[in-house]
């Protein structure tokens, strides 16, 4: 156990093991010193911890936690509003006030503050980017010209800004002094009279609005956010969100956990016991997302409310959906301020005093036959969960078996943010990015507007358009007979690979992935929900592309080079590409995408990669015009192609491959290299300082198509035989950089049943094949070490996918085997 649990769990120090009182020296002041730190850090209440024995004075300890929060910018503690705003007259408004006034007078930039803490003071004082930089220059101005007329506090609201209050939200009494009272009206006094007589907090929807209003804008209520254990939330769009920077601290981790976590069907305890996270604590961030609007309760109470009329035209309540209809619409159309939120996605580390000169403008914004063996898994992975989970509280997800998952990573984000594809998808990007996922319910609007993605002919934009379309397709081929949700791989990571599981498996019946995914969003665990797409991480590496030319004997000559290595030649592999002049290299590593440098250049090129990753290096044939230079096969296979003889999907190395790793049950495409091409082309586009060609970049998505250009490459052309073609890759997955080999591999699940309940045994042993293939090798490379944890001691919570470096270089050569030593 770590000393912060047996803080969160209270433990006095008489109790604690003796291993952690070694960790402390054997010093209870130590712990008590630990003990008072965490609870500030994490804003736990004076009674009931353990802070209350180490603090004489709980309005001390209050005063402390609340400079400490805003001094780390963190979010208001809306859990401890009965103490900060009844007896401290610290309300939300006036904290972030505090913050916002800090801020400007120490001439901090706007993206200093974090996420949801810049979401709830746009909220609460209508400041966002371009107001905070207005903001900024007027104090400059003031400072530069002696003009001391109004301080930076004087320039802020002086009340809050308009905002949404549900007639749900329990209206509680602040703190109220005799001079307030004078100030109030009757109406005014009424609603304190009646808070005070009843002694306990009252539904805002049963008070007059304009009173309710009023009263919260002078501080003297303030509301709470009820959840219960048995509330279905469900996740709305962001509008209102701002993406400045993660802060890290223990509420906004929480807050991301539950984000990915949040499943429509799943109530508030049951999220808590899948989690294995605190009831309480979950209800405070599920409350919190409520509170910003960036997710609402199925039934939130006030339907057996008689609710006053001044709330007819101020109520933002939406109809209330039965959580046994998870098809029933809850789409709100994403607000235009929106696009004015996402500008900041993709920017770049701008200079603080330059970006507050002036506004953001538009144009700059955005440069940047068998059981399901799921259920099986699932019940042997919710045995852990706490006692007072029944077996009841689970059996009610079978509809999951018809839920299927795809799988992104965050480049589909980017792409969906930029390119001027469509001006309400760059809202969507937001959520995906930062909620993480996007649920079936959801879903119609984001079809709609990838419905109207405007299509572009060439350049970056093409290749934007293009990812929309193929989603798009994507999306409509998983949704036919089941519910699909979109879930971003990267964010599965905010979870520990325990609690992953058991969220997928109480979630889905089936997961595909987007192909290529990136090594970083490959964080569905092995033995969780039957995966179409890379089983772990090592997949997407080199370590499976070595694995899979040793099985096939096919492949171009590869080295993979382990991190730090220094190179005095080109390996002896590639040294022949040195005297033609045509001749290129394809480097991959763990940090970029594969690309292209040229053999004059390869040299100083690799040494300095080699200084930062392990880097895998191949020798590929020069730029060609040749149709079939790079071959796309697609799986699984039509049994008319497998009768044709000159069908790429008979060439021997993909038999091989079919049969290793049965691709008759997965989906994906097979990547053949022709070995000998005709250079028909000069090398035009050169190539950049650090030797990489600029022409032809994404060599592992250039799809061959015939001319007319709306079918795949599939048969041998004239004079060529498959003694030509070579292994280079094997990805699984449905790709979306080619909407014709999308549309391909799509018809193909579909046709093939790969979805099906009965398919889903065989898609298990697939990924089991895959998998012990590539440790096979790993484990024979580098000595027995197998993963990244044995060589390196983990710093902390894994953040990403890590695949473990090759401790000595590895070859495989033109024979056709796997060899290791110097360089």
């Amino acid at each position: 156990m770590e000393i912060d649990d047996c803080i969160r769990e209270n433990i006095p120090w008489s109790n604690l093991s003796a291993d952690i009182k070694v960790i402390l020296g054997n010093s209870s002041k130590e712990y008590e010193k630990r003990v008072v730190e965490y609870s500030i850090q994490n804003q736990l209440r004076y009674k009931g911890n353990l802070v209350r024995h180490m603090k004489k004075s709980e309005e001390a300890y209050y005063d402390q936690l609340l400079r400490f929060s805003e001094s780390h910018l963190m979010l208001y503690p809306y859990h401890l509003s009965d103490i900060t705003v009844t007896e401290m007259r610290v309300s939300p408004f006036s904290y972030y006030a505090n913050i916002l006034t800090e801020m400007l007078n120490t001439e901090k930039s706007y993206d200093s503050l974090p996420n949801f803490t810049a979401a709830d003071a746009v909220r609460l004082l209508g400041i966002g980017r371009n107001q905070y930089i207005e903001l900024m220059n007027q104090t400059r101005s003031n400072r530069k010209f002696l003009r001391r007329s109004k301080t930076a506090r004087e320039l802020l609201p002086q009340k809050p800004a308009k905002m949404v209050i549900e007639s749900w939200w329990m209206t509680n009494v602040g703190s109220i002094l005799e001079s307030d009272v004078k100030a109030l009206s009757d109406e005014e006094k009424q609603v304190i009279d009646r808070l005070l007589d009843t002694n306990s907090a009252i539904p805002a929807g049963l008070l007059k609005y304009s009173v309710v209003t009023s009263l919260y804008d002078r501080g003297l209520v303030y509301f709470d956010v009820p959840v219960d254990d048995n509330d279905y939330i469900y996740v709305a769009p962001l509008d209102g969100f701002v993406m400045n920077r993660v802060l890290g601290d223990y509420f906004e981790t929480l807050l991301y956990k539950i984000f990915v976590a949040i499943d429509d069907q799943t109530t508030v305890l049951e999220m808590s016991q899948i989690l294995h996270i605190n009831l309480q604590l979950v209800k405070n961030a599920i409350s919190l997302f409520c509170r910003l609007g960036f997710a609402r309760k199925r039934v939130t109470g006030a339907e057996n409310l008689t609710i006053h009329t001044s709330w007819t035209s101020n109520s933002t309540v939406t109809t209330p959906m039965s959580p046994v209809s998870p098809m029933a619409s809850m789409i709100t159309n994403t607000s235009d301020e929106m696009n004015e939120l996402t500008k900041t996605l993709l920017r770049g580390d701008d200079d603080e005093a330059d970006e507050a000169l002036s506004p953001v403008s538009e144009d700059t914004a955005l440069r940047a036959s068998s059981p399901n063996p799921s259920l099986n898994d699932s019940v042997m992975t919710f045995q852990s969960l706490t006692s007072s989970q029944t077996a009841s509280d689970l059996s009610g997800n079978a509809g999951t078996v018809n839920r299927a998952a795809f799988i992104f990573d965050s480049t589909l984000t980017a792409f969906l943010m930029m390119g001027n594809l469509s001006a309400s998808l760059k809202g969507h990007a937001v959520a995906l990015f930062e909620v993480g996922k996007l649920a079936d319910e959801q879903m119609k609007d984001f079809l709609e507007q990838l419905e109207t993605v405007n299509q572009f002919a060439e350049g970056d934009a093409q290749r934007y358009s293009m990812h929309a379309t193929a989603l798009l397709d994507s999306l409509k081929s998983l949704r036919q007979e089941r519910e699909a949700d979109l879930v971003r791989g990267e964010s599965l990571y905010t979870l520990d690979e325990k609690s992953r599981q058991r969220v997928l498996a109480k979630s889905y019946g089936i997961l595909v992935a987007m192909a290529p995914l990136s090594i970083e969003a490959c964080a569905i665990p092995v033995q969780s929900v039957p995966f179409i797409g890379p089983p772990n991480p090592e997949t997407c590496s080199p370590w499976f592309r070595l694995s899979i030319y040793s099985a096939c004997s096919s492949g171009p000559p590869s080295v993979f080079l382990p991190h730090g290595s220094r190179l005095t030649t080109l390996p002896r592999l590639l040294q022949q590409q040195i005297g033609t002049k045509n001749c290129r290299i394809l480097v991959s590593s763990a940090k970029h995408e594969p690309h292209i440098i040229t053999a004059q250049n390869a040299l100083f090129a690799l040494n300095d990669m080699l200084v930062y990753s392990s880097i895998f290096v191949q020798s590929v044939p020069p730029d060609s015009n040749d149709r079939d230079k790079m071959v796309h096969v697609p799986f699984p296979f039509n049994e008319e192609e497998l009768k044709q003889d000159d069908a790429f999907c008979n060439h021997p190395a993909i038999q091989k491959l079919r049969k290793r790793l049965g691709l008759d049950q997965m989906a994906g495409y097979v990547i053949l290299v022709k070995r000998n091409v005709e250079v028909t082309v000069p090398m035009a586009g050169g190539s950049d300082i650090s030797g990489r060609t600029k022409a032809e970049s994404n060599i592992m998505q250039d799809v061959s198509l015939n001319e007319d250009r709306d079918e795949l490459l599939t048969r041998l052309m004239p004079g060529t035989c498959f003694d030509d073609f070579s292994l280079l890759d094997c990805v699984f997955g449905i790709p979306l950089f080619d909407s014709i080999l999308n549309k391909t591999i799509c018809q193909r699940i579909l046709s093939h049943g790969l979805l099906e309940q009965q398919n889903r045994i065989n898609i298990q042993n697939s990924n089991k094949c895959v998998v012990e293939m590539t440790n096979e090798l790993i484990e024979t490379a580098n000595n027995g070490l197998t993963k990244s944890s044995q060589l390196f001691v983990d710093g902390g919570d894994q953040k990403n996918s890590q695949i473990v470096p090759p401790v000595r270089p590895i070859f495989f050569d033109s024979s056709q085997l796997i060899s290791y030593g110097t360089i």
